[in-house]
């Protein structure tokens, strides 16, 4: 896979259309102030036009995007998480051990 940054908010995949749906990813708790400034409520929409979008979002944390990445693309491409709640959702932390953000994805 190879990506390449095209703009503030654009990540381009280069190598075809492979997203089947977008993926919404939204702050769902914190345990502390977030270092990236993240809140309760934040979210942002990985879409694909082309290459991939980020959506709704001016700056990205680079630990929560290394985080949530692998399962947005594999929500993206029709696949399924284990840990998967009964609507087809699932949440991702983040590595800081501090901040303790977690976010929900959901297929959109």
């Amino acid at each position: 896979m190879i990506l390449s940054i095209i703009s503030d908010t654009t990540i381009r995949y280069i190598g075809g259309n492979f997203m089947k749906c977008s993926v919404k990813v939204t702050v769902v708790s914190i345990g502390e102030p977030c270092s990236a400034g993240l809140k309760v409520g934040d979210s942002f929409i990985v879409r694909d036009k082309g290459c991939m979008v980020l959506e709704n979002v001016e700056e990205i944390c680079p630990e929560l995007l290394n985080s949530v990445f692998p399962a947005c693309m594999a929500y993206a491409a029709g696949g399924t998480l284990p840990w998967e709640n009964d609507k087809g959702e699932a949440t991702i932390a983040c590595p800081d051990p501090h901040s303790k953000v977690v976010v929900k994805l959901e297929r959109i």
